[in-house]
């Protein structure tokens, strides 16, 4: 019994020596990143979304202007000689520049494509920013003071205004796409289940559309109509 329990505890110790080395072994390969100290950097991580940096960032200002019945929305109609979406009805805005906030990128596009200087300017805050296929785009209220109907030339057709009235009456009309996907070509179909035959998921998405008179507001302009009009209702 003696002999039995000798051999016991010399394999006992071993398989522990062997346990202790392969930690070891295990925290130098990792470079001690998980060590119980280092759990803090994970607890003070704020999270991001992934893919964030593969995704383009624009900002756009609501304009309010206030008038005896409330307040209008401003839009634009957008110049039919520039490249990107000619004819189309947006708030004004564009894509962030280098080393600028979306809060400096909205203003900013606001100034140069209503030629309004910042005394004119009054922020309100971010609203619900809206997501969609790698575009993020921040709208900020701000309330307009003084406007007289100025616009840039090059970037806009004109200009005009809706009631905020219209957006909390009015329901949108709404109607559906579905995007399909494509891989590109030498696509490693042999690396995945099913391969060419891969049930991938079409993506299903709304399309909103406003009709103000002659003016036909859809797309994202329209969701962030929307969008900002649900946040007054709850007011």
């Amino acid at each position: 019994m003696r002999s039995w329990k000798s051999r016991h505890r010399r394999t006992a110790k071993s398989k522990c020596c062997a346990e202790n080395t392969m930690r070891v072994k295990y925290k130098g390969d990792c470079g001690d990143m998980m060590g119980l100290k280092d759990l803090e950097i994970l607890r003070q991580h704020k999270p991001a979304l992934i893919g964030m940096d593969q995704c383009r960032k624009a900002a756009v200002c609501i304009p309010l202007i206030e008038t005896a019945a409330g307040y209008d929305l401003l839009f634009e109609v957008r110049s039919a000689s520039i490249d990107s979406q000619p004819g189309d009805i947006c708030f004004p805005g564009g894509m962030a520049e280098d080393g600028e906030s979306m809060q400096e990128t909205a203003l900013r596009e606001l100034g140069e494509e209503l030629l309004i200087s910042p005394p004119q300017v009054e922020l309100i805050g971010l609203m619900d920013v809206l997501g969609g296929s790698r575009l993020y785009v921040y709208p900020y209220a701000v309330l307009l003071r003084e406007y007289r109907s100025t616009f840039n030339a090059d970037e806009a057709e004109s200009v005009f205004r809706v009631p905020l009235s219209f957006f909390l009456e009015q329901e949108p009309e709404i109607y559906h796409t579905t995007m399909k996907v494509v891989p590109e070509e030498g696509f490693p179909y042999d690396r995945i289940y099913g391969g060419r035959d891969y049930a991938w998921r079409e993506r299903r998405e709304d399309i909103l559309f406003y009709q103000y008179g002659e003016y036909t507001i859809w797309g994202m302009t329209a969701r962030i109509a929307r969008s900002f009009a649900e946040i007054v209702k709850k007011m």
